[in-house]
């Protein structure tokens, strides 16, 4: 064990100490120094991280651990949180042992985030540590990639006069306060770039105080959902509103900021940085600066970022409760599975319990107590069964057997006449059936169902052995495996025929019935039919009917000369008041008093008025535009600097809002730039 060594300084890197600890232990050889720490004279130093930390550790005593050097001493921190538990526990390996692999396990090789080359001060820092210490030191919040200000005063970082590469390949480069341009002054730089580059260091810096055990990006990755899914970035459970997400984040930064910081983004394209952390983060690591951009995106600092709940999907963390009120563990929470489908890009969740009760719910869910309510249910189960058919037995109304079950009446209705059975009743739906079949000879067995679904109903669940031997299912009908072309040409053969038959039967019954009735008595037969059968329908539906026109005696020219002239009059007043209101049709018919404005059908009426309200009339994102247009008038001739969070704020425009409005907002600055 070493007799002394340069205890680390307050956020040092060890790389620091051990040039402090060359210097004082009076080492005339850099290899001396390496001998006496690492018992290697050929090992060669890295600024960031280190190596060999074990044999270090030994060499120092035991005040120190492999842990306590890579937390405190290294930026290792800065990336700590965006790689996988497994990565972590290599990269322990590789700083203990020589090193290697370090940098691909990091995503730095390939993140194309540059390293930064030479050592960074900020002069404020190395004052107060000469001030305190007696000696400049070389901090780690100022060599981590992508970060150019102090987090502590907000300076731009300068860089240390002595390059290492060109110093010594075995050699530490020790801070020497007569080569530091010790000078607290400041170029003036773009007021937004600085906006932006400070609060990315002070996140930086408040991830090296976080311990590196605390979180991986398992958890970050779902973080990043839960942002997701609150600011409405997910078309489904998986995939991104990728184009409208791209747009928004390119908006946020100031133009030419991203392209700076080697961190471009391409609404086209794909495998770019942005989409791999949100989408597939295992693959590649991402570079943390990057991280920080999402973060400073979703206007989250480190603090509230960490105490975000993770996503745990979209109906959230099982297990989840059984709603059959008929269960003795209604309510209970036995449901540990959750089968989730989408549906016209949404998504539903189906709950299925042992019980047999299944149901639905349309996600995502809001809030906790979405997680007690159900859309529909799909079964019913052995349980549920026995506890309707007892209640209809003791006679209770049908009214509290809903409550008490917690359906629809229409429900109970439903069910009860699903129960009822007799000889009687079977052998009148029996002859219900053979009648329609011969009278239908080519329909089939959906056919069948759609037409008569009560009969169908009560055959299915009282009957079903008679009517599957009289009337086979579609499959058994459709697939032979030897004839299934002939089969599928004869079956939509036997369809055209069936769904003739039944318009022209309506025709004959009722000569007078018109397309309309029939389309909304016969939907599919005469979609169908209309699409099919081309020919035969034209021959044989009716012709359409023309409409009786409807004398009307409004002037209609006269009337939208006026409202036309109104309107005109009153326009430019609007737009002048000192607090904007949004132009509408509503706005000018409450104005004006001309309540029929704000109907559609009844503005296309008048063509010089329906033309200019078009004009004129806002959306809702163009009225925000405007507003925000007056501040940006204002800071500009003011300041002639537009800060966006204070536009904002003075706007009164959600976040996710004003990032759809930004790109607007900045070409209107770099219009309003060239003109003045």
């Amino acid at each position: 064990m070493l007799p002394f060594f340069t205890d680390p300084y307050p956020d040092e890197l060890i790389y620091s100490a051990i040039s402090r600890f060359h210097f004082y232990s009076g080492n005339t050889s850099f290899v001396e120094t390496l001998e006496e720490l690492f018992q290697s004279r050929s090992l060669v130093p890295s600024i960031e991280f280190g190596s060999h930390f074990s044999i270090l550790v030994q060499n120092l005593g035991s005040n120190y651990s492999v842990e306590s050097l890579l937390a405190q001493n290294t930026i290792y921190p800065y990336f700590a949180p965006f790689i996988t538990i497994e990565r972590h526990k290599k990269l322990f390996e590789d700083v203990s042992t020589n090193g290697q692999g370090i940098h691909g396990r990091l995503g730095i090789s390939g993140g194309k985030i540059s390293r930064k080359q030479g050592l960074f001060y900020c002069s404020k820092c190395a004052n107060n540590d000469i001030n305190i210490f007696g000696e400049p030191y070389v901090h780690r919040e100022h060599q981590l990639q992508g970060i150019d200000y102090c987090p502590h005063h907000e300076l731009t970082l300068k860089m240390y006069p002595v390059d290492y590469r060109e110093f010594s390949r075995n050699g530490y480069i020790r801070f020497d306060r007569r080569q530091m341009d010790l000078s607290e002054l400041q170029e003036i730089e773009s007021c937004e770039f600085k906006e932006v580059q400070v609060k990315l260091a002070k996140m930086a810096y408040r991830l090296l105080q976080i311990p590196i055990n605390q979180f991986s990006i398992e958890k970050v990755f779902k973080k990043y959902r839960t942002l997701l899914r609150e600011n409405n970035w997910l078309m489904t459970n998986t995939r991104l509103k990728r184009e409208e997400l791209f747009r928004a984040f390119i908006s946020k930064f100031p133009q030419g900021f991203l392209e700076k910081y080697e961190s471009p983004l391409r609404i086209e394209g794909q495998n770019q940085w942005l989409q791999i952390m949100l989408t597939n983060y295992s693959r590649n690591s991402v570079h943390p600066f990057r991280h920080l951009l999402l973060l400073y995106f979703f206007d989250q600092d480190i603090d509230s970022f960490f105490q975000i709940k993770e996503d745990d999907g979209p109906f959230g963390s099982g297990p989840w409760p059984c709603l059959n009120k008929a269960a003795k563990h209604y309510k209970d929470l036995v449901i540990s599975e959750v089968k989730i489908k989408t549906r016209d890009k949404v998504l539903v969740g189906n709950f299925s319990c042992s019980c047999g009760f299944e149901y639905t719910r349309i996600g995502p869910d809001k809030s906790e107590e979405d997680k007690w309510s159900k859309s529909r249910i799909t079964a019913y189960g052995n349980t549920w069964e026995e506890k309707f058919e007892g209640l209809v037995n003791m006679g209770v109304s049908r009214k509290k057997i809903a409550l008490e079950l917690d359906v629809s009446l229409k429900t109970v209705y439903n069910r009860i006449a699903l129960q009822k059975t007799s000889p009687e009743l079977t052998e009148k739906y029996r002859k219900e059936l053979l009648e329609w079949r011969e009278q239908f000879p080519n329909s089939n067995r959906k056919q069948f169902q759609m037409e008569l679904k009560k009969t169908f109903t009560y055959l299915y669940n009282h009957d079903r052995e008679w009517l599957d031997a009289n009337f086979p299912s579609k499959r058994d009908t459709l697939h032979t495996p030897n004839n299934s072309n002939i089969t599928l040409k004869n079956n939509t053969e036997n369809r055209i025929e069936y769904y003739r038959s039944l318009i022209l039967n309506a025709i004959k019954e009722c000569p007078d019935v018109t397309r309309t009735q029939l389309s909304q008595k016969f939907q599919r037969a005469y979609k169908y039919l209309s699409e099919t059968d081309k020919e035969w329908f034209d021959a044989n539906i009716p012709q359409t009917r023309q409409a009786t026109t409807i004398t009307n005696a409004t002037d209609w020219e006269l009337r939208d000369q006026e409202y036309y002239q109104k309107i005109k009059e009153i326009y430019p007043e609007l737009m002048a008041l000192e607090k904007p209101v949004r132009i509408t049709g509503t706005f000018f018919s409450k104005r004006l008093n001309i309540f029929n404005l704000a109907i559609k059908s009844y503005v296309e009426k008048l063509p010089k008025t329906n033309k200019l309200l078009n004009e004129i009339t806002e959306t809702v994102q163009e009225f925000r535009i405007r507003r925000c247009c007056l501040v940006i008038d204002q800071m500009l001739e003011e300041d002639n600097c537009v800060r966006f969070e204070k536009l904002r704020e003075s706007c009164a425009i959600e976040t996710k809002n004003f990032k759809k409005i930004k790109p607007y907002l900045e070409e209107y600055i770099s219009k309003w730039q060239k003109k003045n």
